[in-house]
């Protein structure tokens, strides 16, 4: 169903889990064994506890980010994609457009939603309040609730944008710029016998609003945005009652998306493709990242600057004073998903080994 090719961490947010071939009531995780050390893709706060997600259902404990024991119950396999807290409550989500909660700080879950049928993994999810939330997935599935998700709105992006900032003139050139370098498939992941960007830049997911959502900000009073594939992006000043289109100024995927205060905005992606705006989304600038990258996963260190990880053991540090960045990255090394930092200045990084504390 989907075209590109992208690196294992991607593919697990972004394809069907394999789960959906399983029968079609949702199952209990495995409880036989840690798995501190299989796919995890989101970790979080929670109170005093930490709290980590991933492939099979798995859902993990901590108290100090070292020792991690496995939730009593949880009532579903699906690779669960995000986490979240909020109002003493916690909420995840993954394939087979799964929604479950705990009202225990973890320990255990209930269903709230599960639609192997459609086909859409969640991608994030986000809580306001103890009953105000919103979840997002593939294929424009924009899912909202106003009672901690006893009842789940569904809704296609299509839906809800009402009109679009985008000089299509602009994003032309740029694709057709994109489109005249060399190994242009290969920067920005994707199969070119199958995408052509200077083609399909004006219709592929957006002519049908079916652009993969991959993640949510909220920046207060209202004002939200959304990250999504192929340079696109969604934002809103009223709460999410209307909506309007934006583009990237880079034309790929970006996965995640930062507030770094006095109202600046982080967008990080493909091939380590990072992006700054000072003005909600009205104008970007690509920043000159020196990792090439894919980037999964990032939070905001206790001295303010953002800090991102992906592919290839990748960490990348930003200074927006200086405009400068620290990385580290193997090429051979493990896939990071998400990274939480403690109030010590230490961080919890989750991904395709598991869990690392440091």
């Amino acid at each position: 169903m989907i075209s590109r090719i992208l690196p294992l961490a991607i593919l697990l947010l972004v394809l069907p889990a394999a789960v959906s071939a399983q029968s079609a009531e949702p199952q209990p995780a495995e409880q036989a064994r840690l798995v501190a050390s299989s796919l995890l893709l989101d970790v979080t706060r929670a109170g005093q506890r930490f709290v980590a997600v991933g492939e099979r259902g798995h859902v993990l404990l901590s108290s100090d980010g070292d020792a991690w024991e496995q939730a009593e119950s949880v009532p579903t396999r699906a690779t669960l994609t995000r986490v979240t807290f909020a109002g003493g409550r916690l909420w995840a989500v993954g394939h087979d457009s799964v929604i479950i909660h705990s009202r225990d700080m973890g320990r255990s879950w209930t269903l709230q939603n599960f639609e192997p049928d459609w086909e859409k993994p969640l991608l994030d999810v986000h809580f306001f309040d103890a009953n105000r939330g919103v979840a997002i997935g593939a294929y424009g599935l924009y899912m909202r609730t106003d009672n901690a998700g006893e009842d789940w709105e569904v809704f296609d992006m299509a839906d809800l944008v009402t009109s679009e900032a985008i000089d299509w003139e602009e994003a032309a050139q740029a694709a057709a710029e994109l489109d005249s370098r060399e190994g242009n498939d290969e920067m920005l992941g994707l199969d070119d016998e199958l995408y052509d960007p200077a083609a399909d830049f004006d219709r592929g997911c957006y002519e049908f609003m079916e652009c993969h959502l991959n993640a949510f900000l909220d920046l207060g009073d209202g004002r939200w945005m959304i990250a999504a594939e192929r340079g696109y992006g969604f934002r809103t000043v009223d709460g999410g009652e209307n909506w309007e289109s934006f583009r990237f100024p880079y034309p790929g995927s970006m996965f995640g998306l930062l507030d770094i205060g006095d109202g600046s905005v982080l967008a990080f992606g493909l091939r380590g493709n990072v992006q700054l705006s000072n003005d909600f989304g009205s104008s970007w600038a690509l920043l000159d990242s020196p990792l090439e990258s894919t980037l999964m996963g990032g939070d905001m260190s206790p001295e303010g600057r953002p800090f991102m990880v992906g592919a290839g053991a990748a960490r990348l540090s930003y200074d927006p004073r200086s405009q400068r960045f620290e990385y580290e990255e193997d090429r051979l090394g493990s896939t990071y998903a998400a990274v939480l930092f403690l109030d010590d200045g230490s961080k919890i990084i989750v991904g395709e080994d598991g869990v690392s504390h440091d």
